[in-house]
This record gives C-alpha cells, structure tokens and sequence, in this order.
C-alpha cells in the first residue's frame, strides 16, 4: 500500500520495523484511543527507537494519519468481502437485508474504538476528516450495490434513493448506539441485539414501501 503521511523504508529490515510500529499504534488506540498513543509509548512497546520513529514520521498528527490510512483500508478490504459472502448466498429481499444491516453493525462494532478515535480527531484534523469521509462512502457504495441486485423486489419508486437512505440511517442509529464521535457509548439503554434486529426490519420495511404509501408520507410530513 502507498505511505503518504511518513517515509516508508524500503530495505526489508526496516520495513519490518515500520510495519511493527504501525501496528503498535493501532493496538495502543484501540487499548486506550488517541490519549494513550505516544511516540514514546510506540517506541517503547514496538522496540522501535524514537530515532527511526522520526525519520519515518515528522510528528504525532503524521503518525496518526498513516495509522487510519492503514486500518481504513484495511477495513474497507474487511467490509468488501463481507458483502462479497453475503452476494454469495444468494438471498432474497427478505433475507438479504436483515443479513447485510447485521453484518454492518457487527463489523462497525468490532472497529468502534479505533472509528471513534479517527471521527474525534476528524474534528481538528481535515485530512483524518476527508480520508474518513472516503471510507464512509466506499462502505456506503458497497451496502447500496448489494442492496440493489434485489430492486426488482423493492416497492419503493426511486431504488437508489431508497437503498442509500437505508445505508444513512442505519449506519447513523448504529454509531450513536456505539458512541461513534462522541467519545463512547451514546445510547446505553438501548438493547444492541434488538436495536440491530428492529433497523433491519425497518430498512425492510422502508425498501417495500407501496409508491402510494411514499407520497402520501410525503405529504403529511410537510
């Protein structure tokens, strides 16, 4: 992969080194986020001396943009074959939406200290916030496609419209209930198994929405 935050090595060694140091990162965020990650702390858990740390990186804010250019694409790589499994078994509209609304929040669920960690920094930092952003809109490109191989069972009239508005939504419910930004849990009091199950009904519902029915939502909400 490109390294456009640091100066990666290119003797093998080396590469070993940079690539043990990254990883180290990444531990110490999801251990503690972005309070405990330390170049110090890096060189003292990698056995990285802070000397090559810097001739790899110029500063902490760099290090950490190397760190989520790392994981994100690590992760979308993660999501994409997800998605590919679910493809894979064929299911119908039914079927199908709860599965993949299911497949998101576990995989959202297993990243959220590390996503939370970038969304916070994401704040401060405009290339955290555009790199993030790109990552958000591949998930979201991924989920819709899938979605979107079964539009000759949906009811909505606008397909893609409607199969984006699903990804939104549920991705939105799913990180407040994970604290996604905030610093940690936002929505304690809610069941994460029934949260999980009730948006893939609802995604499902939305999706099988009479064109009538739209219109006439639309109309009452104005």
């Amino acid at each position: 992969m490109d390294h456009p935050y640091s100066r990666a090595p290119k003797q093998t060694r080396s590469r070993q080194s940079f690539d043990r140091m990254l990883d180290t990162a990444i531990e110490i965020i999801n251990d503690g986020g972005l309070a405990a990650l330390t170049l110090a702390e890096v060189s003292r858990r990698s056995r990285v001396s802070i000397g090559s740390i810097y001739c790899r990186v110029d500063s902490k804010d760099a290090l950490i943009r190397e760190v989520q250019a790392r994981a994100l694409t690590e992760m979308d790589h993660e999501f994409a074959v997800l998605v590919n499994k679910v493809r894979r078994k064929g299911l119908a509209l039914r079927e199908l939406v709860p599965t993949i609304v299911r497949e998101l929040a576990l995989y959202l669920k297993r990243h959220a200290r590390m996503l939370n960690a970038f969304m916070l920094q994401a704040s401060s930092d405009p290339v955290i916030e555009s790199v993030g952003r790109k990552s958000w809109q591949q998930n979201a490109l991924d989920f819709k496609l899938i979605l979107l191989e079964r539009h000759a069972e949906f009811r909505h009239p606008n397909p893609e419209h409607a199969a984006a508005t699903c990804f939104t939504v549920v991705y939105g419910c799913l990180a407040r209930y994970l604290g996604l930004g905030v610093g940690g849990h936002a929505d304690i009091d809610s069941n994460w198994n029934e949260l999980v199950d009730d948006l893939g009904l609802m995604a499902l519902g939305f999706l099988l929405m009479e064109p009538g029915q739209v219109k006439q939502a639309g109309r009452a909400g104005r």
